[in-house]
């Protein structure tokens, strides 16, 4: 995927021009597509003429048999991108052959010697290409996310109890990037998404209840 050098970043009060490299380049510089390249197109193509004011996420439901059950180990090769927030916890996206090809969350707490599957299933191969996530992000050992990204669909998924309840939303677009830091006026600290909404242009939402709901900042 190729990135123009400069975008235009919409906001309440107006658009602001901004180099890629402040809005994006930390998450999407070590993006890895995933072949759901269509998907992302379809998704981009989708996306409303003006921002929707909020976004609402669902509590995903737990895994349903035959598919994995947290707790289960996984091998590190079936593991895609990872971030580690301490010496000892990490998560990452964990693909496994179990269900046919199925995308889970996996976490670690001994410095990844050992994974294990951290929630419910993200993405079953072929079933439901706009739950397709191909990044992960992590604020703290209990708060990890994962998003689209380059090459993925438009969800946004977040777990704030260490991945006992995950929440999924549907952006209105691509989320490129999504970072955890101060949002908004007052400095509270959250998650900001920069969602694609065209070529050039990119919607800023913002989420302080993690992940619950998301808003148009």
């Amino acid at each position: 995927m190729i990135f123009p050098s400069r975008i235009d970043v919409r906001r309440r009060g107006g658009t602001r021009t901004r180099p890629v490299a402040a809005a994006v380049t930390l998450a999407v510089c070590t993006a890895t597509a995933v072949g759901v390249s269509q998907a992302s197109g379809r998704t981009a193509a989708r996306a409303a003429a003006s921002p929707p004011a909020s976004v609402a996420a669902r509590q995903i439901p737990a895994s349903a048999p035959p598919f994995s059950r947290p707790g289960t180990i996984v091998s590190s090769r079936d593991l895609g991108n990872r971030v580690f927030v301490s010496a000892e916890d990490g998560f990452a996206l964990a693909t496994t052959g179990l269900g046919g090809g199925t995308t889970y969350p996996a976490a670690t707490v001994n410095g990844g010697k050992t994974w294990r599957i951290d929630g419910p299933e993200f993405h079953v191969s072929a079933a439901n290409a706009p739950n397709v996530v191909t990044q992960v992000g992590a604020a703290s050992p209990a708060t990890y996310f994962a998003y689209g990204g380059p090459g993925g669909a438009e969800s946004v998924v977040v777990s704030t109890d260490a991945g006992k309840h995950w929440w999924r939303a549907y952006m209105p677009g691509v989320p490129l990037a999504v970072v955890y830091g101060p949002v908004g006026a007052t400095g509270k600290s959250g998650l900001l998404a920069f969602v694609r909404s065209g070529p050039t242009e990119l919607w800023e939402y913002t989420s302080t209840d993690g992940g619950r709901r998301w808003s148009f900042s």
